[in-house]
């Protein structure tokens, strides 16, 4: 052969193999080995039930010192007892749903690209988290099934070395928050709930999602998949001032409305799907604006006396952390309900986490912030007769208003 004709032939194979590695990214699953057949008549493994997460930082771990190195995030001072719900979740029911070994996951993203396409495992940025735990804070929709992180792709490459474990597992996915929670979003559906941009920022959200779901049921069809609403981040307190007019609340709250109602006909279509109302569950505990869209906010009252008001600060008596991002008692509450709604929606037995287990598993959060700011700060006293929500036992008598909040 001559040596015009070998330069040939590597320069060819060179290209198809190139050719290859990017058809390998492009289309999900292209040259993935089927997992090893399931019998369809067997149970759920025994043992903890798989859980895994997709997301953003509404579902990446506090106690991450790799990616989230900067010791003024989540909870600041008081980080150490400051806790994401997937870690409350994996302190209080890790023998029952198991989120994956703690430990420090992912690479670069070009050296994960590189290693995917060559048929490794993949994941990126690298973060110290729970194995199963793919939520990356500053995510956005289109991270689930492109862009750098590929979230959904690179979890299913990961169940699909042990397709037998997922019978029974459950993902979450609660994303959306970075493409459609924006002051710039929020104030365009103020002024029209029909806005091209937000609008179209949603659609392409439920797609991404819709293609997630169609992915991980395509190859795990016995995995549940839990699809978590979007809030309204006319309830943060940073944006009180905002938009107090009825008119511009009803229209935020429409767009809202457009995403979760694109969520709820995801899991309508599959019984194996479930849609979970963060929206719905934050408002039945600290309230909403009043009908002229002014903050008319309640005080969630546990039963040691602390009271946790919708405010913004590190100290565990705001709902929300001085980072923005949802507070210990937020995400202890959140984890109660949620195990509460995997029961309720997929007949499951993962033992209920009791109002004695949130107060014991929060005391050590409130007792630091009593060691550093007991003369400080200033306590709510209780106004008017005291009536219970029952479905998340706390008691809601005092309302606050947007000033009474700051």
């Amino acid at each position: 052969m001559s040596r015009s004709r070998k330069v040939l032939l590597v320069a060819l194979f060179g290209v198809l193999t190139v050719a290859g590695l990017f058809a390998r990214l492009a289309v999900p699953g292209l040259f993935r080995r089927p997992p090893a057949a399931v019998a369809a008549a067997a149970e759920r493994p025994s043992g903890p039930i798989r859980f895994a997460v997709l997301g953003d930082s509404d579902s990446q771990s506090y106690h991450d010192t790799l990616m989230l190195g900067d010791p003024g995030m989540r909870g600041g001072q008081r980080r150490a007892t400051t806790w994401q719900w997937t870690e409350v979740l994996a302190q209080l029911r890790g023998d029952q749903l198991d989120p994956g070994k703690w430990g420090a996951w992912g690479t670069g993203k070009y050296r994960a690209l590189v290693g995917e396409a060559f048929g490794s495992l993949a994941r990126t940025p690298p973060k110290d988290d729970y194995r199963y735990n793919f939520a990356i804070s500053g995510a956005t929709c289109g991270q689930l099934m492109g862009q750098s992180e590929r979230q959904a792709i690179r979890l299913v490459d990961l169940m699909d070395t042990e397709p037998e474990a997922w019978r029974g597992g459950i993902v979450l996915i609660q994303i959306g928050g970075n493409d459609v929670g924006g002051h710039d979003v929020l104030d365009e559906l103020s002024r029209d709930r029909h806005a091209p941009r937000p609008t179209a920022l949603v659609d392409a959200c439920i797609k991404s999602i819709g293609e997630a779901v169609a992915l991980i049921r395509k190859n795990h069809p016995d995995t549940y998949v839990v699809l978590v609403g979007v809030g309204s981040n006319a309830d943060w307190s940073g944006e009180f001032g905002s938009w107090q007019s009825a008119s511009e609340i009803a229209n935020i709250d429409a767009g809202i409305d457009r995403f979760n109602t694109g969520l709820r006909k995801l899991a309508a279509a599959d019984r194996h799907v479930y849609f979970l109302d963060y929206r719905a569950w934050f408002r039945s505990l600290w309230g909403e604006r009043d009908d002229q869209g002014r903050p008319a906010y309640r005080t969630v009252r546990l039963s040691p006396g602390w009271a946790i008001t919708n405010t913004s600060g590190d100290d565990p008596h705001n709902a929300v952390l001085a980072d923005s991002h949802a507070g210990v008692v937020w995400n202890t509450l959140w984890a109660q309900h949620l195990v509460a709604s995997l029961n309720a929606a997929f007949a499951l037995h993962v033992k209920p986490v009791t109002d004695a287990e949130v107060v014991d598993f929060l005391r050590p959060s409130f007792e630091a912030a009593d060691m550093t700011s007991a003369s400080s700060h200033e306590r709510i006293k209780p106004a008017g007769p005291l009536r219970v929500n029952a479905e998340f036992a706390v008691d809601v008598r005092q309302r606050t208003s947007g000033q009474q909040a700051r």
